[in-house]
């Protein structure tokens, strides 16, 4: 398995004016295991959960029990090579993508940091790959040369998921990735995203409070609800017959 998290549990405590062991369950036990090359969702409410999971895979958040490896190493015990080498391969796409670039940058200085981190291309070829790059994401590459405020919401996402791309992830985080984007843009950029799984390889872990963006996007389901995964399944069956009442909700609010 490429990530496996076993038992993960994580508390925020809100200081001294909360008595001892008091505080906020963000992660009540979480399992999972996601496959080389699977698309996996996580559903729920704000408050849920979900996204302290995904900071958790990504260690922006610490877990305070349990386990989470990647390609079956600790990423808790993770340093020095081992850890540069993990923030390589697991790549986070979010939900504003104008966070993800130096507004002192152009958008082609940002992407080719991906190849100067590398380091398996030559400086006189990296404005080829960028170009390349952009023009896999449906961007004209002569957007290289602009900074980020002068694109609109869905080229900067789209530019985003082009820098992601630089480093040759085998996993991409993504949180919301199009709640931003009006509705016509969201449905190209989730066709990008299949079309470029299949194309580069990668898995994906995909965070959203969108049940339809799920249902179109993963193989599989997990339902989280107050830091619990409350249902989980292969996504059609889940949202076919979902067994507990919670989901059944989110499937109805859905429809």
């Amino acid at each position: 398995m490429l990530v496996q998290s076993q038992n993960v549990r994580k508390t925020f405590r809100a200081g001294r004016l909360l008595r001892r062991g008091s505080g906020v369950v963000a992660l009540d036990d979480v399992s999972f295991s996601l496959a080389e090359g699977e698309s996996l969702g996580v559903v729920g409410e704000s408050g849920s959960g979900k996204s302290t999971l995904l900071r958790t895979i990504l260690r922006l958040t610490p877990y305070d029990t349990g386990s989470i490896t990647f390609d079956g190493k600790e990423i808790a015990a993770m340093d020095g090579d081992s850890l540069r080498r993990f923030r390589q391969r697991v790549q986070p796409v979010f939900q504003n993508p104008y966070s993800t670039f130096n507004p002192r940058f152009s958008v082609g200085a940002s992407i080719a940091l991906g190849f100067d981190l590398l380091g398996n291309v030559v400086k006189s070829a990296i404005p080829g790959e960028v170009a390349r790059l952009l023009d896999d994401v449906g961007l004209d590459p002569d957007l290289a040369r602009s900074l980020p405020h002068q694109l609109s919401g869905g080229q900067r996402q789209r530019a985003a998921i082009a820098r992601a791309l630089a480093v040759q992830p085998d996993l991409l985080l993504l949180d919301e990735p199009t709640s931003a984007l009006d509705v016509s843009v969201q449905a190209q950029v989730l066709n990008l995203f299949k079309d470029l799984q299949v194309r580069y390889g990668f898995s994906m872990i995909l965070v959203t409070h969108d049940l339809p963006v799920v249902t179109f996007m993963c193989d599989r389901l997990l339902v989280m609800k107050s830091g619990a995964i409350v249902e989980r399944g292969p996504t059609e069956a889940v949202v076919r017959a979902p067994e507990s009442e919670y989901t059944r909700e989110l499937v109805s609010s859905a429809l």
